[in-house]
């Protein structure tokens, strides 16, 4: 696995032809008209697959339809949908691993990959099987993000960049720029303005995720660096982590963010958070695939934008990330695992599925699934802006420790201590160094 390293050139010009080109990928498990083969299942008798997701209720509903289609392709083959919101779900997922009673197809988070493929073997290689087709992923993103140990464990189910998400109907009625490269400074100032003359308004949407998220970036920002080594030490000093949270400390005081207390209460749904569906906040910082869930919630008449988050005045690195929206694996205590690689093939490579699926999971990984749900007019272009400003612009490919949910979680902790008023910048900073060198030590030493 590729670690600790920019995207170079060559990395974004390939992903930006896999996102952004309209070619069909090849591959024997395609017939001739581009359609990804299912082949017999098991030599017709029933089977059924059981398959786990979460999401919003456009990807609940997309995903149904699929699974329905593939009826058609494979009548034999029953899949049993099971599915919910992003809440309790990584912790369902781990027990059930763990208990050897996980679905047959799961979607997953990043950053527990990490964490489970170091705790056992609970996933098939993809490489093992010729039914899966390989050759419409980017090899880099797929070797950055899916592949453990030599196993390529999982596959992105989308090109997913962490991006600026703009009600432009409500900014342009406050009077808020949205075609502005926003920084640290500017972004502070707009929001204190907005709060200060209405103070049920706030400029940015933001759960304690995205606040990680925001201080992520500034790391990376100031240093240049992974805010974790490859070595499992801190990237970053004192000095870095105090300025961060001084900063987020401010913009919490001056309500540039909602109060972590109110927008805590929708964690993993901001779409459901009243402020913004009743257009009280006009932009929300998060991953490009959680677009078109915050666009649903709102009036058909308004209109929803990206651009690139904030980036600091004389970056060493533009922080922006660029990952896969989730992961796709097979469980290896699945007693049907062709049939599930065949299913999972079909989901990821056949045009008619592409053109269902559409961007509920962002931008397909695959071009010709990408052409297919273009020409089936099922991408918004601003999902599409977002994904190429990301990957135009895209900053240090984060390693598999700073991914660790473990790791994450020290972070999450201090900022809402920070956000609370619980922790001054400069205990904060301390505290984060103390408790991740700790973490790290405990990890490495497993």
């Amino acid at each position: 696995m590729m670690r600790g390293k920019k995207v170079g050139l060559a990395f974004i010009a390939t992903v930006m032809v896999l996102v952004l080109l309209s070619g069909c990928s090849g591959g024997n498990s395609k017939s001739e008209d581009g359609k990804a083969n299912a082949g017999p299942a098991e030599g017709d008798k029933k089977v059924t697959l059981r398959f786990s997701w979460w999401g919003g209720e456009d990807r609940h509903a997309a995903t149904i339809a699929a699974i329905e289609a593939y009826k058609q392709i494979a009548p034999n083959v029953t899949i049993e949908a099971e599915y919910q919101g992003f809440d309790g779900y990584e912790q369902k997922i781990k027990t059930q691993l763990s208990g050897e009673t996980s679905a047959d197809i799961m979607q997953l988070d990043l950053p527990w990959l990490q964490e489970l493929t170091s705790k056992g073997d609970f996933f098939v290689d993809l490489k093992d099987f010729s039914s899966f087709d390989l050759s419409g992923f980017d090899s880099n993103f797929l070797n950055n993000f899916g592949q453990y140990d030599g196993k390529l464990v999982a596959v992105p189910t989308g090109v997913n960049a962490y991006c600026m998400i703009i009600n432009k109907t409500l900014a342009d009625k406050l009077g808020i720029a949205v075609d502005t490269q926003w920084d640290w400074d500017s972004i502070y100032e707009a929001g204190k303005k907005l709060h200060a003359e209405d103070s049920s308004k706030y400029l940015l949407l933001a759960d304690h995720a995205a606040l990680r998220q925001d201080m992520i970036t500034m790391l990376k920002q100031r240093t240049g660096n992974q805010w974790v080594n490859e070595d499992y030490t801190v990237g970053f000093s004192k000095e870095d982590a105090t300025a961060s949270f001084e900063w987020l400390h401010k913009a919490m005081e001056a309500g540039v963010y909602q109060p972590i207390g109110e927008s805590d209460l929708f964690f993993g749904k901001i779409d459901q958070n009243p402020k913004w569906i009743n257009q009280e906040i006009p932009m929300a910082p998060s991953m490009s695939s959680t677009m078109l869930s915050l666009k649903t919630v709102l009036p058909d008449d308004v209109e929803i934008v990206t651009s690139l988050p904030v980036i600091a005045k004389e970056a060493k690195d533009s922080g922006v990330l660029v990952r896969p929206s989730q992961l796709f694996a097979i469980s290896n205590k699945s007693e049907h695992q062709e049939e599930a690689v065949k299913f999972l093939n079909w989901f990821m490579n056949d045009p008619d599925a592409a053109a269902i699926l559409g961007d509920v999971r962002s931008v397909p990984p695959v071009k010709s699934a990408q052409a297919a749900a273009v020409a089936a007019g099922k991408i918004d272009p601003a999902i599409t802006n977002a994904v190429e400003l990301g990957l135009s612009h895209a900053g240090i490919v984060d390693n598999s420790i700073a991914n660790n949910s473990e790791v994450q979680k020290v972070l999450e902790d201090i900022i809402q201590k920070v956000s609370y008023g619980k922790s001054t910048p400069e205990q904060a900073a301390d505290e984060l160094i103390s408790s991740l060198t700790s973490k790290l030590e405990e990890i490495k030493n497993r």
